[in-house]
């Protein structure tokens, strides 16, 4: 392909497609390989099966997406990508059977841990604004830490977050400090009156569904009108809120507050929805509490196809247009039925602008290619955690998919297993007590040793 104008011409979607798996597979191996060697690696690994077909076929479509998007015909990418996306859903690629990605149900969400420039304080306001109570951590030399357990709602396990301070945390050319630093600035200022309204770092935040408090909100609403917290109101229901220190914000869902709670909170913070192009489509149901995590994503579609690889999440319908359209929100969920918990995945490209582009942070603070010579990455401390009864399934699906991964063992008898979902700088932890398949062990680090609060 490329060489001749006639062949292009008459294969056109051989052509992109086989650019796209040899970008993929130079993707996949960042040292120097010619591109027609970068092609064989490809067709090897799919062959032998280190590739399964759902992931691979989703990365060979976020290739192609590049591809188009750096041609010059944008008006294009659309008919192109649904095409191709045609064609991958029709083929059965070294199909693997269902059974082979089934939601284990052991599988239990625990809660997340955070980079955090001041844990003391991001600790403080969820202990002032939510039914937290701080839990004590295992002692780790000058690392700054701290714990609280959430509860979100009755017959439901409480949400354990952990925040940690590492002022060495930085790789390359990526300081987390300085990201945290960055990152709360913009979110201020879409927070306070008259100000930008949206960044796409709140897209990073976890959603809680109503909760424990007088009011039916997970938020303490009498603490948050009282302090005046910043805070932004729209949808009729919904409360956004920095977490003080980090990348994150909060999404609170509110029902049954009386009308005078509810002028003052208006009064606090009301912004049109800053969700373009959304239509009204009825979500699907939520458990109350912590409800679902959201993310910051460059290609929503790669990491919403991880989670279904990898974990046995399910695809569900969301109300915005796919693919991707201009000055539109563009978006991936996944389901976790059995959990009645959610993962979407965001791209907010209509709140970009000269000074930030959702894809090019993204790749800065990617620990994708740190995990693959072992080495932990600052990123990695942002990270939405379950437990499970057995680390070997995920180990397996992971090595079948020839994906990073690290894993450490504590003295409290847990493992802990790190993954990042490729081009999108996202990490997930597995926490659990039992290991039977062969894996290597790193060194564990003291800032991620939680004692035996998770079990």
């Amino acid at each position: 392909c490329g060489s001749s104008k006639e062949n292009n011409a008459a294969l056109p979607n051989l052509c992109l497609t086989t650019r796209a798996a040899m970008g993929f597979a130079c993707h996949l191996h960042p040292f120097s390989l010619s591109l027609s060697r970068s092609f064989s690696v490809l067709l090897a690994l799919s062959a032998s099966g280190a590739l399964r077909p759902s992931l691979a076929d989703v990365l060979e479509q976020s290739a192609l997406a590049r591809l188009c998007e750096n041609s010059g015909h944008h008006e294009q990418c659309p008919v192109t990508l649904l095409q191709v996306d045609s064609q991958v859903r029709s083929r059965a690629w070294n199909a693997a059977p269902h059974s082979a990605v089934e939601q284990p149900s052991s599988l239990q969400t625990l809660g997340r841990t955070f980079f955090s420039t001041d844990p003391a304080a991001t600790a403080d306001y969820f202990v002032k604004y939510f039914q937290a109570a701080y839990v004590p951590l295992p002692a780790c030399g000058s690392a700054l830490r701290a714990a609280v357990k959430v509860t979100v709602a009755e017959a439901y396990p409480p949400q354990i977050l952990v925040f940690i301070g590492d002022s060495s945390a930085s790789i390359g050319t990526w300081n987390a400090t300085q990201t945290a630093v960055e990152a709360a600035r913009l979110i201020w200022d879409a927070l306070r009156p008259g100000g930008s309204t949206y960044t796409p770092w709140m897209d990073n935040h976890d959603g809680y569904h109503y909760g424990p408090f007088e009011g039916s909100s997970v938020m303490n609403i009498s603490a948050v009108i009282e302090s005046a917290l910043p805070i932004e109101v729209y949808g009729q229901n919904i409360i956004r809120s920095y977490v003080p220190g980090t990348l994150w914000t909060v999404e609170v869902v509110y029902r049954d507050l009386d009308a005078d709670a509810k002028s003052q909170l208006e009064v606090l913070g009301s912004v049109p929805n800053p969700d373009y192009c959304r239509s009204p489509q009825e979500n699907p149901a939520e458990r109350p509490g912590w409800s679902k995590a959201t993310y910051m994503a460059s290609r929503p579609e790669v990491a919403a196809q991880f989670m279904v690889d990898i974990f046995g999440a399910e695809l569900i319908e969301n109300p915005y247009p796919w693919p991707p359209r201009d000055n539109c929100t563009a978006v991936q969920w996944v389901n976790f039925p059995e959990l009645e918990f959610q993962v979407h995945f965001v791209l907010s490209s209509e709140w970009q602008d000269a000074n930030f582009k959702i894809e090019e942070h993204v790749q800065a603070m990617s620990g994708f290619w740190a995990l693959e010579s072992s080495r932990f990455h600052a990123s990695m401390y942002n990270s939405l955690v379950f437990s499970v009864d057995s680390l070997d399934p995920y180990l397996l699906r992971l090595k079948a998919r020839s994906m990073p991964y690290m894993l450490m063992h504590f003295d409290s008898q847990q493992y802990a297993l790190f993954m990042i979902i490729p081009e999108n700088a996202i990490t997930i932890q597995l926490r659990s007590k039992h290991l039977s398949v062969e894996a290597q062990i790193s060194e564990s680090l003291c800032t991620e040793d939680f004692g035996d609060m998770l079990f």
